[in-house]
């Protein structure tokens, strides 16, 4: 199973790369990794654009796979369908993570992957509290769905135009993500407690 990082957008809203903002100790993309370097993850791919060279300097994983999207500045449509298109000869299941959501845990990850092994025709996707979000595991039979992606939309206009090849995995943890400056704020918070 391949777990992939989308960490290429500019963070428009925020004002700086989401992927190097600090939380505790770490920063979001090292945060991100950590939770997929589960052993049920075969390989790690990181996908980057904006800032790709100070995001690529703080990786120190050796293991992690680095994709440059040559689309990024067009949207997250882009930037997946690009990612997905370059990892379809792999032919493998591809685990997808945002690297602005530190609420994600490695029992999120297991939670899908176990739905996965009961149900590998179907796209698991993560719901908190109702809010439908990645993680997103998509077997390979359904990638090619997401290859003419396009624009700033993320998955939300997949499941709802193929309800019957997805399956939601409810969890109890609210959704938040770090989008704008409030978000840092609530987030900095939670991780000096």
């Amino acid at each position: 199973m391949i777990g992939v990082l989308l960490a290429a957008g500019s963070s428009s809203r925020i004002g700086e790369p989401k992927a190097l903002i600090q939380l505790g100790h770490k920063t979001l993309v090292e945060r991100s990794l950590q939770v997929l370097q589960a052993p049920f993850i075969d390989t790690i791919v990181v996908v980057l654009g904006a800032e790709k060279d100070s995001i690529r300097s703080i990786i120190s994983q050796e293991s992690v796979e680095i994709q440059e999207s040559q689309e990024w500045a067009l949207g997250q449509g882009n930037t997946l369908s690009e990612c997905m298109r370059a990892l379809a000869p792999r032919k493998e299941p591809v685990l997808v993570m945002l690297v602005d959501t530190p609420f994600v845990q490695e029992k999120h990850l297991q939670a899908l992957v176990e739905a996965h092994e009961s149900n590998p025709s179907h796209v698991m996707i993560s719901s908190f509290q109702g809010q439908s979000s990645p993680p997103v595991l998509i077997p390979f039979e359904h990638q090619q769905k997401l290859y003419d992606w396009k624009g700033d939309k993320g998955f939300g206009p997949f499941w709802k135009s193929h309800p019957d090849i997805c399956q939601w995995i409810s969890f109890q943890e609210e959704y938040r993500d770090l989008d704008t400056v409030e978000d840092k704020k609530y987030w900095q918070e939670h991780w000096n407690k």
